[in-house]
């Protein structure tokens, strides 16, 4: 029986430029769908359709889609950006429901940690990190096989991973195939990214994502930050996640060409006080637009 939580949309913005991309957005959505009552609201923005083509099909295959949403916007911009938060943003505000997950596509986690950071938000937490920070707080997994052809697509479910995985829909399958990139913070150190549980009114009340942030950005840092500043009562779950490792594109890693304005704007914001933040975020044309 699947667990309820039909009063939260896990809102996942897509582009799927990799193999492994698709792969992961099949698997994760899959495991979502199978375990809990609740929405998944995918919007994608490309050049094409790629999820409805390709993810959609295997998707229904492996579990029922009666609550997952799909949204397809075409891309407008010419230099190939995905502009992520804006996308969130035009999620946040068209969910019907009191609890949103901005959720990474790419990752898993056990399932206790769904229901128990729900339980903190729905008590006295504003938003809910639902792993522990610092040593051990990711675990990424190398799955060992991507999707490159039509046939690799129409075969996915016999692959010896995935057949396992549908049959247990378990995030300890993932167990024999996560590793740690050893540095000197400490293995699978995690801070502020990936996936967070937050009460709708809460985000939209602390200003949404800044749309200011394009590509792959500090925004993540940036809105902790912000939502601290705010007085805003932030909690975590003690566990892990499992983050489905990817080829990285423009997207996806520092060598983006926004780098380096997204760097700038996250050195201006922390340098800001309470009243000077809100100032900075009252005046934004996409906050007063939205919030109108």
């Amino acid at each position: 029986m699947k667990t309820d939580l039909k009063n939260v949309d896990f809102i996942v913005p897509l582009r799927i430029d990799t193999g492994d991309r698709l792969r992961n957005v099949i698997l994760s959505t899959s495991y979502l769908l199978h375990h809990f009552d609740c929405t998944v609201t995918i919007k994608e923005v490309d050049s094409e359709r790629r999820f409805e083509t390709y993810a959609l099909p295997a998707i229904k295959r492996l579990v029922d889609t009666e609550n997952l949403n799909f949204i397809f916007e075409e891309e407008t911009r010419v230099d190939d950006a995905f502009h992520r938060t804006k996308v969130l943003n035009d999620m946040i505000m068209g969910s019907k429901c009191d609890i949103v997950v901005n959720y990474d596509t790419d990752l898993v986690l056990p399932l206790d940690t769904y229901t128990k950071a729900v339980e903190m938000l729905q008590g006295e937490y504003d938003v809910v990190y639902p792993y522990r920070y610092g040593n051990h707080g990711e675990r990424k997994v190398n799955l060992g096989f991507t999707i490159e052809t039509q046939d690799d697509m129409d075969n996915f479910e016999k692959d010896e991973f995935v057949s396992r995985f549908i049959k247990e829909y378990d995030s300890t399958s993932f167990d024999d195939r996560f590793f740690y990139y050893p540095s000197n913070q400490g293995e699978g150190w995690a801070e502020y990214g990936m996936v967070q549980f937050f009460n709708r009114q809460v985000y939209i009340d602390g200003y949404l994502e800044n749309e200011g942030f394009i590509a792959y950005a500090p925004e993540d840092i940036e809105r902790h930050h912000r939502w601290q500043t705010l007085g805003y009562n932030i909690g975590r779950v003690d566990n892990h996640a499992y983050h489905l490792e990817h080829q990285r594109t423009q997207n996806s890693w520092f060598h983006n060409p926004h780098m380096q304005n997204n760097n700038a704007l996250w050195e201006y914001l922390k340098t800001l006080s309470k009243e000077q933040l809100i100032e900075y975020y009252e005046n934004q044309d996409y906050v007063k637009e939205r919030l109108k």
